[in-house]
């Protein structure tokens, strides 16, 4: 398996990626219309959303996607896509309905990879929490010094099972393809 392709955010001038959320309303491309297929092993869900933080709102400005079912969203006509994906659409201008919190991260820390789903806020340097109701940004907090504490004390997301038994194997897999965090820990 493969460290999956996170969404984008483009926040304060900067791409981010997705490393946690809590909360509902972010688009997946079912909620489009669309039906993904694997991409590679990178990107199992088979598409890549790239959002916009502009004028205090969470836009979809963007998607990559894997389909054999390209339609027109938003009219926007997708064009071909590139590297694992099919399709792409451009300048797709949805403000979302989200409400709750996003993680973001950049400056990924190499030496934390984990060849296996998606990986942990605390795998990024510079962390980013955005609290969003109904699209709207309404506040932004630094949690870097809290990733990194969490690195220090190993409190992150587990890098491998606690042992080889199917159980734990099974629940490891499972929270590292989770972008889940509770926003109050």
């Amino acid at each position: 398996m493969t460290g999956q392709v996170s969404d984008e955010f483009r926040y304060n001038s900067e791409t981010y990626a997705l490393v946690g959320i809590d909360g509902e309303g972010l688009y997946t491309a079912h909620d489009l219309g669309l039906e993904a297929r694997p991409a590679s092993t990178a990107c199992w869900r088979g598409y890549q959303m790239v959002y916009d933080c502009r004028d205090g709102k969470l836009v979809l400005d963007m998607m990559n996607v894997n389909t054999h079912n390209p339609i027109s969203i938003n009219g926007v006509e997708p064009t071909k896509g590139d590297w694992m994906f099919s399709h792409i659409y451009e300048n797709l201008n949805l403000q979302t309905k989200f409400t709750g919190s996003i993680l973001l991260g950049k400056d990924f820390i190499d030496a934390m990879y984990v060849h296996m789903g998606f990986q942990s806020a605390e795998s990024y340097r510079t962390v980013i929490e955005i609290e969003v109701k109904d699209g709207f940004i309404i506040r932004e907090t630094d949690v870097s010094s809290t990733m990194e504490e969490r690195r220090r004390s190993r409190k992150g997301k587990p890098t491998a099972p606690p042992s080889m038994e199917d159980d734990d194997i099974h629940s490891w897999i499972v929270d590292r393809f989770s972008q889940d965090y509770k926003s109050d820990e």
